[in-house]
């Protein structure tokens, strides 16, 4: 099991401070995690859609993850969260 199958609810975290919250997984074709949606607070964007590969780290014990500084770049911005669940 990938660590992030259980980091709904966890604080995101980047080099430029607190990101959100971590609202849904969105599972690829290997039924393995490829996709996170964050719940960002902001009224101009209040959800994004996070690639796993923008993940540095999952830390289970502190109910937080770190996103690369990057992230931002290949971030999909959604005006609302929606079921990504096939």
């Amino acid at each position: 099991m990938n660590s992030l199958d259980n980091s709904i609810g966890f604080r995101v975290i980047s080099s430029d401070g607190y990101v959100g919250t971590v609202e849904e997984i969105v599972y690829g074709a290997e039924n393995s995690p490829s996709a996170l949606v964050i719940a960002t607070r902001l009224a101009k964007r209040p959800f994004v859609l996070v690639g796993v590969e923008e993940v540095l780290g999952c830390f289970e014990h502190f109910g937080s993850l770190i996103l690369s500084p990057s992230w931002r770049s290949s971030a999909v911005e959604m005006p609302v969260a929606a079921s990504m669940v096939a």
